[in-house]
């Protein structure tokens, strides 16, 4: 359906959000202002601990041709937690529909991802999200800590019906998913110019994503006015074999996170055959405040 298609093309983008300190401020879980950017290009993801700070909860709402659509939520677990041994953060994400788009599609979905502190990596990806007839709830287990030999363990089942494998092969040496990537995109600093092409797990199924940093601009938002960075992005479906996935359209999108030592996102912008659907910030609260990178 039209409204989980569009979901589907935006939901790459969105890792945090800035904290109002009334009109024109902004206070960032790392706080401070103008953080240095790198001279050169930097062609990767950053490693070590992610920039995320226990306990936060982020939300944002989806707006197509003037009309609130849904709304989205971040939430970061208020603990550590361990994972095959090692300490993770979780982080959850979910989308629901709203208004008039709540009776037309029913889209009330979570992810939640296992993020290896010491790394920065996905050790774990599950979703729960309804399936296109609005009733099945389709279910996903990817093991991603464990990909080897170019292939993440993947389980996927309808409802409770006993689980499936769904290996799923991958050209990049770590497994992705859109939460660990957006939560590594949060810390990413490069000229502009940068460019990164990773595989990331939206759902059950791999998707290509080329991003690049385009720049610096002022972003007016519900929350202030920002100086802000700006990414452009270019994302296709990927099949099981990890070819590209057959009549598949190339989904154009943009991000602007914050110019400063936050580096929070601040809007996402989606190209479709609908208009523009902005997903922009509406509320953040904290959490305990203390980034785990520093």
């Amino acid at each position: 359906m039209l409204l989980r298609t569009l979901l589907a093309a935006s939901l790459f983008t969105l890792a945090a959000c800035p904290h109002s300190s009334g009109s024109g401020g902004t206070s960032t879980p790392n706080g401070g202002s103008n953080a240095p950017v790198a001279k050169g290009p930097v062609n990767a993801l950053p490693d070590g601990a992610p920039l995320v700070s226990p306990g936060e909860h982020m939300t944002y709402k989806l707006v197509l041709q003037g009309l609130d659509v849904a709304q989205y939520e971040l939430i970061i677990a208020p603990e550590l937690s361990d994972v095959d041994g090692k300490k993770t953060i979780q982080v959850q994400s979910h989308a629901k529909a709203m208004g008039l788009a709540s009776m037309a599609v029913k889209i009330d979905d979570n992810f939640s991802s296992w993020i290896d502190v010491a790394t920065g990596r996905s050790l774990k990806w599950t979703t729960d999200e309804f399936a296109k007839n609005g009733k099945d709830k389709e279910r996903t287990e990817a093991l991603t800590g464990k990909l080897a030999n170019g292939t993440i363990p993947i389980t996927f089942h309808l409802n409770d019906d006993p689980p499936q494998p769904e290996p799923q092969q991958t050209t990049s040496k770590d497994g992705w998913d859109y939460n660990t990537f957006l939560v590594a995109l949060r810390s990413w600093e490069g000229a502009p110019g940068s460019k990164v092409s990773i595989e990331i797990l939206r759902s059950r199924f791999l998707w290509h994503v080329d991003m690049t940093i385009k720049g610096k601009e002022k972003l007016v938002t519900d929350l202030g006015d920002f100086p802000a960075l700006r990414f452009d992005a270019m994302s296709y479906k990927l099949g099981r074999d990890g070819a590209r996935f057959p009549d598949t359209e190339d989904r154009p999108f943009s991000i602007w996170v914050s110019d400063d030592a936050g580096r929070v996102p601040l809007q996402v912008v989606a190209k479709t055959d609908y208009g523009d659907l902005k997903m922009s910030i509406t509320n953040y609260e904290p959490g305990n405040g203390t980034p785990l990178r520093q």
